[in-house]
This record gives structure tokens, C-alpha cells and sequence, in this order.
């Protein structure tokens, strides 16, 4: 089984989904194709259409550190906001927008997405959510299971650090994430399941495929997944993060882990595993408070505050930080978050300073290009 080395740093590659708002009144609009159009050249990450047309997605170039992934983020940031701005729209980046939801026909007509409406209904139509994935090199299958089992644990904490999506349809929901709430309606969403092995694993996509609930393995939607189009493991529970230099850090934090977790299994020290239904339970309870509760860890049954919980994953991957270099912008991210709140509560404030959810658009569309310019994290 192959490890990552203290020498061999992997890879990361970040998406991030954005809103496209109308600037004034902060609803969603339907202006894909038109700002893909004002792309007048290649940029530097995979800009395509997601499964609605107010939504437009970027993937990034592979990089190998912290720096690269702020330097992309900040220069496609700035790209899609000049070309939204030239077709009279803003680009927004948090989980949900807080306004009612779009009543006209806002599927992309691509037949992969046509064929998701078709087959989910209300479901497909209503998913105005957003989110952010990580991707992390990984060339051993086999590790990249292990790691995703051992990962599960860690789910709560990443849920709720990166909680971004209090409002939806109009109101409050009483939830740090209630983008969580909306995608793991979906039937491949959610956390994955713990695995025997790679058998165990295959067998598993061999059943859902033969039972028509997938068309192939690219329909998983787990929190996290071995990627089928390129060898990373893929971290999908987050929302959309509003600040950039908050993005870069949770990048960051996700590829210590999964580096601290290959260590571990390289050196025989694994978990048992956590049931489904607690993992399930602790992960809600994250997207409900995000950091402002105690957090359960699923792995001992505790309830500790985010504010522990955070410190205990600190130490956990504090080796790896040190290998990669990435140990300042980390821990600049979990602590401004566990201090200050996660990016739902300061949505909420400024709903409560505002009044109007006009006004919490209008903060995330700023707090979008705030750090579009060139910083160190």
C-alpha cells in the first residue's frame, strides 16, 4: 500500500459553485450561458455550467500548494465577476441564496441534467444549493478507501466550520447549513458508508448500477468519493465558503487530513468503524448549529465544544501541517471561525443590521470579491 511521504506533499484541486444574483435585489437569475459567453479567453480552471442556469461552476488547475490555490481562486473569482457585471449580474458565493425560489424553468439544457429532472422531479428543480469540493492526489484505490473510512470522522467538524446557508425560500431556517438539509434529499448524497475493503466497495456500485439507482459511478454524490475522472479523493460536504482566504484554508485543512490519515494507516493505527446513523446524526447536528453548539464526535460519543473539537484536529494533523507548510493558514481559518463565528452567522448578522435579505446578498456579493486581489493568507 502506498503512503504519502514527509517529502512528497500531494495535490489539491478546489470547485467552488457560485450564485448569479441580480445586484440590486440579490434574487437568482438565470445568466449561465450568457457570462460563459463574455469569457473571451481561457481561463485558468474548468468554467462550465452546473444544473441550473443562475449557477456557474469553476474547478480549478491542479496545485501543489497553499499559494497556487489562492492565486487561481483570486484570478477566476475576478473573471467571472467582471463577466457577470457585463451581463448585469453579480456573483455570489455562499450556500443558498435567502430569496424565494425562481418559479420559471431554470434546468441547463444538457441531457445529463434534463435527465436528473426527468427522473428527481421537485427535488432536481428546486436544488438552488451550492457547495464547495476539495480534491487531494491519490494514486492507491485501495488507500484512498481506508482514507475515506477513516475521514468519516471528521465530517461533523468540516460540516460546521464551513456552515454558510442559513436562509431559505424567503426565511430563516434555523440552520447554520440548510443547504445540507436540501441535498441530502438526494438519494446517492450524504455520508458514505464504511467499507471492508476494495471488494466490498465494488460490490456496492455494482448493485446500486445493476438496480438503475446509478447510471454509472460519476452519479455518487457522497460526502466523500473516489473520483472517477481523475485518481483524488474528493471532500463534498462543505458549502460554498463567501472568503476566499477562509476557502484556502479549509483546502488546506482537508489535505492534512487525508495526508495525517495515510500516515496513520501506513503505520497500522486504524479506527473501528463509526456507524452510519451516528455519523448521520452528528452531521446534522452541524449543519443545525454549525460552531455555536457542541459538536459530537461520532468516533468516541462525546460532545465537546467546536472549540475543542477544533484543538483535538489540530494536534491530530499538526505534523502533517508542518510538512506542507500550511500549518499558519489552517489554523488562521479554524480559529477566525471558531472565534468569530462560521460564514451563517455572519449572514445572520447582517440580517439582523440590515433588516432585509437585499442586504445579505449584497454583503456576500462584496465579501465575494473582497479578496480578489493578490494577499497572503
Amino acid at each position: 500500500m502506498v503512503s504519502f511521504s514527509r517529502s512528497k506533499v500531494p495535490a489539491v484541486g478546489v470547485e467552488e459553485e457560485y450564485q448569479l444574483v441580480d445586484p440590486t435585489s440579490g434574487r437568482l437569475i438565470p445568466k449561465c450561458s450568457e457570462v460563459l459567453r463574455q469569457l473571451g479567453r481561457e481561463p485558468e480552471a474548468d468554467i462550465q455550467r452546473e444544473l441550473h442556469l443562475n449557477q456557474i461552476e469553476m474547478a480549478s488547475n491542479v496545485c501543489e500548494t497553499l499559494d497556487e490555490v489562492r492565486d487561481n481562486l483570486q484570478r477566476v473569482r475576478k473573471l467571472l465577476i467582471d463577466a457577470a457585471a457585463n451581463t448585469g449580474a453579480a456573483l455570489v458565493s455562499a450556500g443558498t441564496n435567502p430569496f424565494p425560489l425562481p418559479e420559471s424553468e431554470t434546468l441547463t439544457p444538457k441531457f445529463r441534467y434534463q435527465a436528473m429532472g426527468q427522473q428527481f422531479q421537485h427535488i432536481a428543480r428546486s436544488l438552488f444549493i451550492f457547495g464547495c469540493h476539495v480534491h487531494v492526489d491519490m494514486q492507491d484505490k485501495t488507500l484512498g478507501l481506508h482514507v475515506m473510512n477513516q475521514t468519516r470522522r471528521w465530517l461533523p467538524l468540516l460540516q460546521a466550520l464551513t456552515a454558510n446557508s442559513p436562509f431559505w425560500n424567503g426565511q430563516d431556517t434555523g440552520y447554520a447549513s440548510y443547504r445540507r438539509e436540501v441535498w441530502v434529499q438526494w438519494p446517492m448524497a450524504g455520508a458514505p458508508p464504511h467499507f471492508q475493503d476494495l471488494d466490498d466497495y465494488e460490490a456496492c456500485l455494482s448493485e446500486l448500477t445493476k438496480s438503475g439507482a446509478i447510471k454509472d459511478e460519476s452519479f455518487i454524490y457522497w460526502d466523500i468519493r473516489l473520483s472517477v475522472k481523475v485518481p483524488t479523493i474528493e471532500y463534498r460536504c462543505a458549502d460554498v465558503i463567501t472568503s476566499l482566504q477562509h476557502c484556502v484554508g479549509h483546502v488546506g485543512l482537508v489535505r492534512a487530513l487525508v495526508m495525517q490519515t495515510c500516515d496513520d494507516i501506513h503505520a497500522g493505527r486504524e479506527y473501528p468503524p463509526i456507524r452510519s446513523h451516528l455519523l448521520s446524526f452528528a452531521i446534522w447536528h452541524a449543519a443545525r448549529y454549525g460552531v455555536s453548539a457542541d459538536l459530537l464526535d461520532p468516533l468516541t460519543c462525546e460532545k465537546v465544544t467546536a472549540t475543542e473539537s477544533a484543538a483535538r484536529m489540530l494536534e491530530y494533523i499538526a505534523p502533517s501541517l508542518a510538512a506542507s507548510g500550511d500549518r499558519e493558514c489552517v489554523e488562521a481559518f479554524v480559529q477566525s471561525v471558531v472565534r468569530d463565528g462560521c460564514g451563517a452567522d455572519r449572514q445572520r448578522m447582517t440580517m439582523q443590521t440590515e433588516g432585509n435579505l437585499a442586504a445579505v446578498v449584497q454583503a456576500a456579493i462584496k465579501e465575494t470579491a473582497n479578496d480578489t486581489s493578490p494577499a497572503a493568507c
